[in-house]
């Protein structure tokens, strides 16, 4: 089943991630503590994935489990020399189970934002993840002073719900809901004129409601995917590090970017401990 969902920040999940941290004894922290060595030496990658969320995580319809971040974690998991082994999260419990032990790392559509630096370590992102705002094909709406007499669909709580909220775009009527797939099914029955969503939200979009119906209409931020491991896992981050540099260099990402998000790579941030994400105008 393929069900449209997108990675964003949850302020809860960050508090209840950090207080997880908090409170997990000293002993165990130690215990959770990999390197390299250790995974090569279990012969399993454990990896966290979002397995609903299309393009990034999926089951095709052969059964397959497939998508961007799984074909990237599988190509990580050659690197090691190790098999992947894949555990469904959604965006409310990946980083508890990374904390928790669950999983070696996250390749779940997470993006590197500042609250979430505090409580995870980030390789150098793998990708971007734009959020944009999408509506009927030939409707005439680049920006916020366009949206006047609009309905305003966003996810409750998401980058594309704090955007619209900061520019409150005169006239417009803000409809928020409680998750990706109900903001794209309200546009899509005419609920909404418009949505926030990630842009690879519009060939999910296509494949519902036709082609050609709905477009992209404009971007207003660009976030950056990774990685995530346990805040003690340099040694892990600094291999991570390696091997996505490895992989862009020899084309395989930018092949598997080509594939399942559309398009060129673009340049990428060489860290994940820096600011982000970035207004779209400053990436272009």
């Amino acid at each position: 089943m393929k069900i449209l969902k997108n990675s964003n920040v949850s302020r809860r999940l960050l508090l209840g991630a950090a207080l997880a941290l908090c409170v997990m004894p000293i002993g165990v922290r130690t215990a959770l503590a990999q390197t390299v060595a250790d995974i090569k030496k279990s012969g399993v990658l454990k990896v966290g994935s979002q397995v609903a969320q299309v393009p990034w995580g999926f089951t095709d319809e052969s059964g397959k489990l497939t998508g961007f971040d799984i074909e990237v974690a599988q190509l990580l998991a050659k690197d090691l020399g190790v098999r992947a082994e894949f555990s469904p999260v959604t965006p409310a419990n990946r980083i508890p189970a990374l904390l928790t032990g669950q999983v070696d790392v996250l390749a779940a559509v997470i993006g590197i934002f500042p609250d979430r630096q505090k409580v995870v370590l980030f390789s150098r992102p793998y990708t971007n993840n734009d959020t944009v705002y999408i509506g009927k094909a030939g409707a005439s709406i680049k920006g916020w002073d366009d949206m006047k007499g609009l309905r305003v669909g966003v996810p409750r709580g998401t980058p594309q719900d704090s955007a619209v909220t900061k520019a409150a775009p005169a006239g417009a009527t803000i409809q928020r809901f409680d998750d990706d797939s109900s903001t794209v099914q309200a546009l899509i029955s005419g609920q909404v004129d418009i949505i926030g969503g990630a842009a690879t939200q519009v060939k999910n979009i296509e494949q519902v409601a036709g082609s050609g119906k709905f477009d992209e209409k404009f971007a207003v931020a660009r976030a950056y995917n990774a990685f995530a491991v346990r805040p003690d896992a340099r040694e892990f981050v600094t291999y991570l590090n390696a091997f996505i540099a490895q992989k862009i260099e020899g084309g395989e990402l930018p092949a598997l970017y080509k594939k399942w998000i559309g398009g060129d790579l673009p340049a990428l941030p060489t860290t994940g401990e820096g600011d982000a994400p970035l207004p779209i105008a400053m990436v272009k």
